[in-house]
């Protein structure tokens, strides 16, 4: 797995054979002027926010230590619908980084003492894993218009942007078929 300026790897080889591919990639990245640091043969690894547990077969959150959590203060100017859903998108990741109740029930604590922090009121709950339905989805060509929420404007932006629409793509119009109610 890679992420940003951090990486995960797994080789089903001996511990000497992946010392030897270790040195590999960093003799590649010392003949380009670059720096690597690899550490090899670990059975529990702390990758971003998640604890792999190899011996164990589990896994976990991580956090760094003296790490803070901070959340989107509920009074703050986002629109209601962000506001709602920032307790249970924390709730759904740390469900889904916990590979049982009780490794969840271990580390819910901070989490749930900064959603109260931020003016939530929500209880954090384990959320066991759901299948997921696999229905094929069909992309569609469509632009997305999105301006910057403000609670402060009580103008309708999404219905003057439409009657713009409407007004510079007539019927007939040579961009109507592109440019229209649908696909903007």
């Amino acid at each position: 797995g890679l992420y940003r300026d951090d990486g995960l790897g797994a080789f089903n080889k001996s511990p000497k054979e992946i010392k030897v591919i270790k040195k590999d990639i960093c003799r590649i990245f010392s003949e380009n002027s670059l720096r690597i640091t690899i550490e090899a043969n670990k059975k529990i690894v702390d990758f971003l926010d998640v604890t792999l547990d190899l011996n164990r077969g589990t896994y976990s959150p991580y956090m760094k230590p003296n790490n803070t959590l901070k959340y989107v203060n509920l009074q703050s100017n986002h629109p209601q619908c962000v506001l709602r859903n920032i307790p249970k998108g924390i709730n759904k990741r740390l469900s889904n980084i916990s590979s049982s109740k009780e490794i969840f029930d271990d580390a819910k604590a901070p989490y749930q003492n900064a959603i109260d922090a931020s003016g939530y009121k929500f209880k954090v709950e384990y959320l066991p894993d759901k299948p997921q339905n696999c229905k094929r989805k069909r992309s569609q060509n469509i632009t997305w218009f999105n301006p910057p929420y403000d609670s402060n404007v009580t103008t309708n932006i999404a219905r003057k942007f439409l009657y713009l629409v409407d007004k510079c793509f007539p019927i007939g119009h040579p961009l109507r078929k592109i440019c229209n109610r649908n696909t903007l």
